[in-house]
């Protein structure tokens, strides 16, 4: 039986790149999909259109929130009505190509804990660039805690590149921290790989991160999102102090090359 995935998407004000984003989802070569479209109150008409996309295929599942509680919020409300096997994420404003979450299925049915795949990265200009590791392999869980926190690389903290077990998530009752702004996908994920034990690396990029000019994090600049990347990565380290010492000083190695380039 083909195992059920459950595509987590929060929305705000996402009109003008929904379309794109929703599309590239239903027609993944992956059928069996939950598309949990999560609309965050928005105030333009992104409401429609959801409702238009769920009429028409009954793999999107709406739900809209009556107060707009941010993206950790949106997540979990989609965490809270998933029913798959396995679990990704995806924002409304990016795009996959077909074989997206076939590919990570695959690495997850043969007993990962988290697949993680590389990613391209449309920039502002509508630039396409692709990303230079395409090494498929296994990922130690020190590897991959230095990867979900290093400023640079193909794993990062994102959700979107990672597959996810759903049993793991419930088991262990994680959610995002509803509370953190920045960094909020990071420090899900580090809680996520340390109650997980086996993680796989495609190395094949299917998903576009696709950079806005407009959006929060470019809005706000490398200053204004310091503060708020220093609480998360404290509170990141804090959680893995208890747990893992080699992952407590990959966390220290970010932070103190954070504090160098400024």
């Amino acid at each position: 039986m083909t195992p059920l995935v459950s595509v987590i998407m929060p929305i705000f004000n996402l009109r003008p790149y929904l379309k794109r984003s929703l599309d590239s989802v239903l027609h993944q070569t992956y059928p069996a999909l939950q598309v949990l479209v999560i609309d965050d109150a928005s105030t333009d008409d992104t409401t429609d259109l959801i409702a238009a996309y769920a009429a028409r295929d009954a793999r999107v599942e709406p739900v809209y929130l009556p107060l707009n509680g941010g993206v950790s919020a949106a997540r979990n409300a989609g965490l809270t009505q998933a029913r798959g096997k396995y679990v990704t994420f995806f924002d409304g404003d990016d795009w996959a190509l077909p074989a997206h979450v076939a590919t990570l299925v695959a690495a997850m049915e043969r007993g990962a804990d988290m697949a993680i795949a590389p990613y391209f990265l449309d920039d502002t200009n509508e630039r396409s660039h692709q990303p230079a590791d395409r090494l498929a392999r296994p990922l130690t869980q020190s590897q991959l805690l230095r990867g979900l926190l290093a400023p640079v690389g193909t794993v990062r903290g994102y959700t979107w590149n990672k597959m996810y077990r759903r049993a793991l998530i419930t088991a262990h009752d994680l959610s995002f921290n509803e509370h953190v702004a920045i960094m909020e996908d990071a420090l899900f994920n580090v809680q996520y790989v340390l109650e997980g034990h086996r993680f796989t690396y495609t190395g094949t990029p299917h998903y576009h991160y696709v950079m806005r000019a407009d959006s929060v994090t470019q809005s706000l600049g490398t200053l204004g999102l310091l503060p708020q990347e220093i609480h998360a990565l404290w509170l990141i380290q804090k959680l893995i102090r208890v747990r893992h010492t080699e992952g407590e000083r990959a966390a220290e190695d970010v932070i103190k090359q954070m504090g160098s380039d400024l």
